[in-house]
C-alpha cells in the first residue's frame, strides 16, 4: 500500500476524536476533587468543546483520498462514537455531592442529542456544498 495513502487513512476523523478525548480527560482530570466552580467549567467547557470536535472533524476531508461517500462514512461513525465519550468524559467528572447530580445525566443526554444533530447538519451541509460545487 502507497506510504500516502497509508497516511490518509491513519490522519482520518477517528484520530481527531480520539486526541480529543484525551484532552478531555485531562481537563476533566482538573474537577478532582470535585469542586461546584469546577463543576460549572466543565459543563460549560463541554459545549464548547463538542462544537469545536465536531467542526474539526471535517478537517480531514481536505486531504482524505477516499469517496466523499466513505468519508462521510467514517465521519458519522467516528462522530457518534466520539461524541458520547466526550460527554461521558465530561459528565463523569462533574458532582454536585447533592440532588444537582440528577442534571448531570440530562447534560449527558443534551450532549449527544445535539451533538448528533449537529454532526448530521454538518454532514449534509458538506456534501450539499461538494455536489453543487461541482
Amino acid at each position: 500500500m502507497n506510504t500516502n495513502r497509508m497516511a490518509t487513512l491513519l490522519l482520518g476523523p477517528e484520530l481527531f476524536w480520539l486526541v480529543g478525548y484525551g484532552i478531555v480527560l485531562m481537563v476533566a482530570a482538573t474537577n478532582q476533587p470535585a469542586t461546584e466552580p469546577g463543576n460549572v467549567r466543565l459543563e460549560s467547557l463541554s459545549w464548547y468543546f463538542l462544537l469545536g470536535a465536531i467542526a474539526l472533524s471535517f478537517v480531514p476531508l481536505f486531504w482524505m483520498q477516499t469517496t466523499l461517500g466513505w468519508s462521510m462514512v467514517r465521519i458519522g461513525i467516528a462522530g457518534l462514537a466520539g461524541i458520547v465519550f466526550l460527554a461521558t468524559g465530561f459528565c463523569s467528572k462533574i458532582d454536585y455531592h447533592d440532588s444537582r447530580n440528577s442534571g448531570v445525566g440530562t447534560l449527558w443526554i443534551m450532549l449527544v442529542i445535539f451533538g448528533v444533530i449537529l454532526l448530521f447538519l454538518g454532514m449534509i451541509g458538506v456534501s450539499l456544498y461538494v455536489k453543487f460545487k461541482s
